[in-house]
Formats: structure tokens, C-alpha cells, sequence
């Protein structure tokens, strides 16, 4: 982990992970714990959600990328023309027990197309990016693996919330998909890698009775043009998918999007999201309740 890379509230750096973890519940910030917790996965680079949780009953979506669209045949089908990447098979049971929604169209106004600064703009819920208008109120304990391997990562996680850490969000990132040129060549393999990895963290809490406790929110800086580009790729858009996954979910499934242009517009603030996190799922205050909306999946 590079040395950016901070345990936001606790002002340790990153040899914190490598503590025996009743040193690190010694040191950690005290919080009002609620016994629930968040794992946010970055798909760094822009990941292209079209390709993911795919528009097979669209007929523009199969106009716009002649070469880049997943063929019906090999799409996992889900509902109401909507199906996964063949690559997330390891995801689908997820959905079949009511344990997945996905949110279409999500980004924030006047997207940046920089990925440093929208990833900022993603991480402190501030559209400057700034720490000091982090969206998460002092006292929140978090954990960031950085660059981190993805795989790793996470099986970190879970051991550590096995063991009972006092950690309430964790910052997890699988990288490479800024997918610019000959697209499926590089975004198949990775949602593989993180089909493997949310479904492995997934039954490990399950198993262990801490499913019912955690979130698990998956996010990208922006979306990706809804066009393929000459190089059967696709150039950095706006709106974009987020996964939430869960076992106490009061809303599942794929949320209607119709296509349309060559680009998929934002239609819900991302921090409308973290509201709801804030307010309803960790009980806590956060800068951004009484200015956006509350959600009701959860």
C-alpha cells in the first residue's frame, strides 16, 4: 500500500494492516458502532456497465457497437431484456436469491472524465474531491487496500471482519479497466476475477453470520461511451452502474434503462447513495443527509 494510502480516521498508515488484530482494535478510533459495515470495490479505469449487466432486448445497444456487444446468446439472461456477462456466472445465484440490485445511471453532474479527480470526486462524496468535505462524519472507522491485489484484498476483509474488527467501511479496488481499445480482451478477464471475488466474500460471511451486517457497494469513476469507438473500445461517458449486494435488501434486481444517443446520461446523484448508507445503514451523520434524497432499498 503506498503511502497515501491512510486509514483515513485513525491518522496510522498503512503497517496498521500487518497488526495483530487486537492491536488494531487497541488503537482504532472509537465510534458509535452499529454492528454493520461497508465494503466499497473500485472498478478503477471507467468499467463499461453496459458490458456487464447487459441491454441484450435493446436493439440500439447492438446498433452502437456492432463489434463490442455480447452476443443474446451468451448473455446470462436476468429480467426484462437485461442479462449478465457470461464472466459473471459466479454472480447470477447472487441475484436469483434476492441479494443483488443494480442501479443504472449513476455518476454526478458535469462528470470529470479525469480519473484521479472523479475517483476523488467518488471517494470523499464532494464534487472538489476534498478530504475535508468527506461525506463520512469523524469517528467512522476505515480501511483502504489501496492497489492492493484485488483477490487479496478481500480475503483480507473477511478474515479481519471474521475476527470481529471494529472497521465499518473498507476501500477494496481491482484495476484495468480503462477500456479504450479491443475492450472484451481486457474487461472479460477482470469481471471474472471480480465475479470470483465478491462470490467468495459473499459465502465466507454468510457462513460466519455476518452477511446480514454488510453491504458490499460496487463503483467506478464514470460510465463509458454507449457508441464503440474504432478501435473496438469505448471512450469515457457519464452515467454509470452501481452494484449493491446484501441480505437485508428491501429492493433488488436491475433498474429500467432505455438507451438512447451515444452516451448514457447521470439520472441519480451517487451521493444520494451514500446517504442512505449514512443514514439508514450505519446510523450516522453525514454532511450529505437533508441535501439529497434518501433511498428506500435498504
Amino acid at each position: 500500500m503506498k503511502r497515501r494510502d491512510f486509514l483515513r480516521q485513525s491518522g496510522l498508515a498503512s503497517g496498521m494492516l500487518l497488526l495483530p488484530s487486537f492491536v488494531q482494535a487497541a488503537v482504532a478510533p472509537k465510534a458509535t458502532v452499529t454492528g454493520r459495515r461497508v465494503v466499497f470495490i473500485r472498478l478503477q479505469g471507467g468499467n463499461d456497465g453496459l458490458n456487464t449487466i447487459i441491454p441484450y432486448g435493446q436493439a440500439h445497444y447492438y446498433e452502437q457497437r456492432p463489434q463490442l456487444a455480447i452476443p443474446a446468446e451468451e448473455v446470462l439472461p436476468a429480467a426484462d431484456g437485461w442479462g449478465f456477462h457470461p464472466a459473471l456466472a459466479e454472480l447470477l445465484p447472487v441475484y436469483q436469491r434476492q441479494q443483488l440490485l443494480v442501479l443504472q445511471q449513476v455518476g454526478y453532474p458535469d462528470t470529470d472524465p479525469s480519473h484521479y479527480h472523479s475517483g476523488q470526486v467518488w471517494r470523499t462524496g464532494c464534487c472538489q474531491g476534498l478530504e475535508a468535505n468527506h461525506w463520512l462524519p469523524a469517528g467512522i472507522p476505515v480501511t483502504d487496500y489501496g492497489e492492493q491485489d484485488f483477490i487479496f484484498s478481500l480475503e483480507d476483509v473477511a478474515r479481519r471482519i471474521l475476527l470481529g474488527d471494529a472497521c465499518q467501511v473498507y476501500h477494496v479496488s481491482l484495476d484495468g479497466f480503462d477500456t479504450h481499445q479491443f475492450q472484451r480482451v481486457q474487461q472479460d478477464p477482470l469481471l471474472g476475477t471480480y465475479a470470483r471475488g465478491v462470490r467468495r466474500l459473499l459465502q465466507q460471511l454468510e457462513q460466519n453470520g455476518q452477511l446480514d451486517n454488510t453491504l458490499v457497494v460496487t463503483w467506478s469513476e464514470f460510465g463509458r461511451s454507449l457508441a464503440q469507438n474504432i478501435r473496438q473500445g469505448t471512450d469515457h461517458g457519464e452515467g454509470n452502474q452501481v452494484h449493491i449486494f446484501g441480505s437485508r435488501l428491501q429492493q433488488w434486481g436491475i433498474e429500467p434503462c432505455i438507451l438512447s444517443g451515444e452516451k448514457l446520461p447521470v439520472r441519480t446523484d451517487f451521493r444520494s447513495i451514500y446517504a442512505t448508507i449514512a443514514s439508514r445503514w450505519l446510523g450516522a451523520d453525514s454532511r450529505l443527509s437533508g441535501r439529497f434524497p434518501v433511498m428506500s432499498w435498504v
